[in-house]
């Protein structure tokens, strides 16, 4: 990956939408040669897909709770099947620590949170904080260079 090629993900990182040429025209190469570099970054999973990003509040989910869990390593997949067929959930991470596992999940009332984290607590010891507000909205990371 060289210079051009980052500079088309930054591009692509702050509008995925950006037209071809729009990119060429700011690497100063053609639209095939920006087309096939991005070709390749896909091909090379550098780029994993494109994707509209939602606003959880305006969708009417005004609590986002990030949620740590303790679970022994014999209840692992019991608890990600069912997490994974939680829509809630946004967000599941296998951490080093006090705790295995950390979620970041939205709900509409206080009472769907507790709802959730009762449930959750067949699987192990739970704790639960709700984000207040956010200091850095989710981004991606910049490619080395």
């Amino acid at each position: 990956m060289d210079t051009i090629d980052r500079q088309i993900l930054e591009i692509l990182e702050r509008d995925a939408r950006t037209p071809l040429k729009k990119i060429a025209a700011a690497v100063f190469l053609s639209p095939p040669a920006v087309s096939a570099r991005i070709e390749r970054m896909e091909q090379r999973g550098v780029i994993t897909g494109y994707r509209a990003l939602l606003d959880p509040q305006r969708l009417g989910y005004a609590i986002t709770a990030l949620i740590n869990i303790a679970i022994l390593p014999k209840h692992q997949p019991a608890f990600a099947q069912f997490v994974k067929g939680c829509s809630n959930v946004t967000e599941c991470y296998h951490v080093a620590g006090t705790y295995s596992m950390l979620l970041k999940a939205c709900f509409a009332t206080t009472g769907q949170v507790d709802s959730f984290v009762e449930s959750l607590q067949r699987y192990g010891k739970t704790q639960t904080q709700i984000v207040l507000s956010i200091v850095v909205e989710p981004r991606e990371v910049e490619p080395l260079l």
